[in-house]
């Protein structure tokens, strides 16, 4: 049976050795290790965007993959280092909030307020304490070389999460902004950018029925309706400007043959309003 990939989401970048020092891990414990980036560009300490990305991404996997997700601004204190363990999935991250858009997914209502939630029944969770299976001396400011990329090696190697560590039973609780619905609007907000520019948003695609009778408020621009695709030929939208569903599920926004985030001069955070049943 051939070993569960390994897929590495971080906010390392590009420009530095980090993320491939990381596979040099791996494969040194785990030679026929099959290594898949999603991202290495989650924005720098940015946990609830590499949250957001996590849950939106994983889906898309083979059941069994091996998830390593390092967004630690707290590296080296005493946040915990985790694995999570899902009915398709396993999660090594540090226990942060980084695991909090994988673990909603499973909770029957999500907390609103909370620092920590309890797992529920079909999740299992470990701190990982075992340094055995480490790479050593641990820096205290390289967790995913140390800690978790030899974790995650020696897991796909058939290596039981009992064995790295010991069982715990709640995890940092740090939700994706909720959208908040009304009758006749919803307000939400840009999670993130992405390489082009396009502002994805926290607003399912779902809770919009009626595209044609959709106006999309942000940062004092107004976008009528949804668009079918980045090049949408009814666009008449000042600058090009279009909103439309995302691929991972979301609302959009987006410009043609440019970036929403220059234009708009907006970012993670930024409010966007949809007014819906229009005349």
């Amino acid at each position: 049976m051939a070993h569960p990939p390994i897929m590495l989401t971080t906010d390392f970048g590009l420009s530095d050795p980090y993320a491939g020092i990381m596979k040099g891990v791996v494969l040194s414990i785990n030679p026929d290790a099959i290594l898949i980036d999603i991202t290495h560009q989650i924005q720098p300490q940015n946990i609830r965007q590499g949250s957001f990305v996590l849950a939106a991404s994983h889906r898309f996997f083979p059941e069994s993959s091996i998830h390593v997700a390092v967004v630690d601004p707290g590296v080296g204190t005493d946040r915990r280092a985790v694995l999570l363990v899902t009915p398709t999935a396993s999660f090594l991250a540090p226990d942060n909030g980084l695991l909090s858009g994988v673990l909603g997914d499973y909770l029957d209502t999500p907390p609103l307020n909370a620092e920590r939630v309890n797992l529920p029944s079909s999740l299992t969770a470990y701190h990982l304490t075992n340094g055995e299976y480490w790479l050593h001396p641990v820096s205290n400011t390289f967790h995913g070389r140390d800690i978790f990329a030899p974790v995650a090696a020696h897991l796909s190697l058939g290596v039981p999460p009992t064995s790295l560590g010991k069982p715990i039973q709640d995890l940092v609780w740090l939700p994706t902004p909720k959208q908040i619905q009304e009758r006749d609007y919803i307000l939400g907000e840009v999670i993130y950018a992405d390489h082009y520019g396009n502002l994805v948003t926290n607003i399912p695609v779902s809770e919009l029925a009626d595209a044609a009778k959709i106006m999309v408020e942000i940062n004092g621009r107004h976008i009528q309706g949804l668009s079918q695709t980045f090049q949408s030929p009814e666009n008449n939208n000042e600058e090009g400007l279009l909103a439309l569903g995302g691929s991972l599920g979301f609302l959009e926004i987006a410009v043609q043959n440019g970036s929403a985030a220059l234009v708009l001069n907006a970012g993670p955070g930024e409010k966007v309003r949809v007014s819906f049943n229009l005349p």
